[in-house]
């Protein structure tokens, strides 16, 4: 049941949590939190959260592939998952602007480290539990 749960529940949550993250970073990032008053402080994290879906589109594949390996392997360490989520954003990034401007290097640093912002939110609701399904049980 377990597993179970943590499929269906945990990673998922733990996906939706760093596409969030991710998204409102990036948000914060192109407003300039500074620059806001106290009455439009409110509109980065309304863009964040509309970002969120099309961040999640174009990071699942690569976001799935290390959360499968991480789960295998049970990778504990938010080290993992901070290197992946760079690894994961910086790709998402590129597809999503392919037919635009070149990219610059300010732009691809900030798409890793929307990427490194997302892989802490994962790890910290599903990533420090990863894989071992066979732990703790005492046998029958």
């Amino acid at each position: 049941m377990r597993v179970v749960w943590r499929i269906f529940f945990v990673i998922p949550l733990g996906f939706i949590a760093a596409c969030l993250a991710a998204g409102i970073f990036v948000a914060v990032a192109a407003y300039g939190i500074g620059a806001l008053d106290r009455e439009a402080a409110i509109w980065p994290a309304i863009f964040g959260v509309l970002a969120a879906p099309l961040i999640g589109g174009l990071a699942a594949l690569p976001a799935l592939t290390f959360i499968v390996v991480g789960e295998i392997l049970s990778w504990r360490s938010a080290f993992a998952y901070l290197v992946a989520g760079g690894a994961v954003g910086l790709p998402a990034y590129l597809l999503a602007d392919e037919l635009a401007a070149p990219v610059s290097a300010a732009d691809a640093q900030l798409s890793m480290a929307a990427g490194i912002i997302g892989g802490l939110a994962y790890w910290l609701v599903a990533g420090r539990t990863a894989g071992g399904y066979g732990q703790g049980r005492t046998p029958a």
